[in-house]
């Protein structure tokens, strides 16, 4: 009579078979024999450590170790006949096992020199010298502003008065629950040609950068607000006289290179496994002979999308046990 195996089991199958050496090639204490292979204590322990730390902690005693063990046994008992079924050479296992390759494949040749140890401090300095703008960073702010023109000295006093009944038109709006009051009075009131479509908004700037592109006084004024939603004003400016809200703030940042070496490290380390897994899969390309055939690969149609609550197999790999499988059971 065949045993109807799930496909996860027959995933495990796979990565077993993938291994690459049976369990009585290994050496150590041999916790439990199946036939032919043995079960290590090493393999036990190594089982064991992939649960979570609250079901590991239940392993305590021979007895709830025993418990363990039988399902490490039984699967070794569903492996062996799958085997002698030739459930190995199936496509399904097979392809399993063409992913594990790939995993381990790109583990030894990539990913063990993710920890950038072997990166020197030139280098990590010479990273941080050409990223400072990552690490040394001034205060910004993103605020929206009102202009009244007003360049003639004569037309202050009057800029003045309407910037006033401009923030008392907004406090007004905003008692009454209008979110965006700020912006919809920019919009339609604000004589910036270049903010007021935008509703006033002046983006993400520092002190310095809006010094140069407006004024000192605007800048003053809007980095003196400690909260979101705050307004300032009027203000008296080389253009006229301004309202200004802040939006938020995002404080300074100022990590030397000290600070900052063991993440400049595994930042590089990530780029550098990048470039080299990208360097290494087209030199498999090229020395491949990979073809395609357009005409066959046009003829390929994909399959209807799966009926609403039908559940399918996720296409990742599978747990290290058959879902069927329980803990202690029996």
């Amino acid at each position: 009579m065949k045993i109807k195996l799930s496909a996860l089991f027959l995933a495990v199958f796979a990565l077993a078979t993938v291994a690459g050496c049976k369990r009585d090639s290994k050496h150590g204490p041999v916790v439990a024999k199946v036939g032919n292979d043995s079960i290590t204590a090493e393999d036990f322990k190594k089982r064991l450590d992939e649960t979570s730390p609250f079901l590991r902690a239940r392993y305590n005693t021979v007895e709830r170790k025993k418990e363990f063990l039988e399902t490490l046994i039984r699967n070794e008992l569903l492996a062996q006949e799958a085997e002698r079924q030739g459930l190995d050479k199936s496509p399904a296992v097979r392809e399993q096992a063409k992913r594990a390759m790939i995993q381990e494949l790109i583990k030894k040749q990539l990913d063990e020199k993710l920890s950038g140890n072997d990166i020197a401090d030139n280098e990590l300095k010479g990273f941080y010298d050409s990223h400072i703008e990552d690490f040394v960073k001034p205060e910004r702010a993103r605020v929206y502003h009102i202009l009244v023109a007003a360049k003639d000295p004569k037309e202050k006093a009057p800029a003045k008065k309407k910037a006033e009944a401009l923030l008392k038109d907004i406090n007004e709006r905003i008692r009454k629950g209008e979110v965006n009051a700020f912006q919809s009075v920019a919009m339609k009131e604000s004589q910036d040609p270049t903010s007021a479509p935008m509703g006033g908004d002046l983006r993400f700037v520092s002190k310095d950068e809006l010094t140069r592109s407006y004024s000192a006084e605007l800048a003053n004024a809007a980095f003196d607000l400690k909260n979101p939603g705050d307004v300032a004003g009027p203000i008296e400016t080389p253009a006229g006289v301004e309202l200004v809200k802040l939006q938020v703030k995002t404080p300074s940042v100022n990590r030397s290179f000290e600070e900052s070496k063991e993440g400049i490290r595994g930042r590089m380390a990530r780029e550098r496994r990048s470039k080299d897994y990208d360097d290494f899969v087209k030199k498999l390309r090229d020395n491949g002979k990979v073809s395609i055939d357009e005409v066959e690969l046009a003829k390929v149609v994909p399959s209807e999308p799966a009926t609403p609550g039908m559940t399918a197999l996720p296409h990742g790999m599978p747990s290290a046990f058959p879902a069927s499988a329980k803990v202690g059971g029996k």
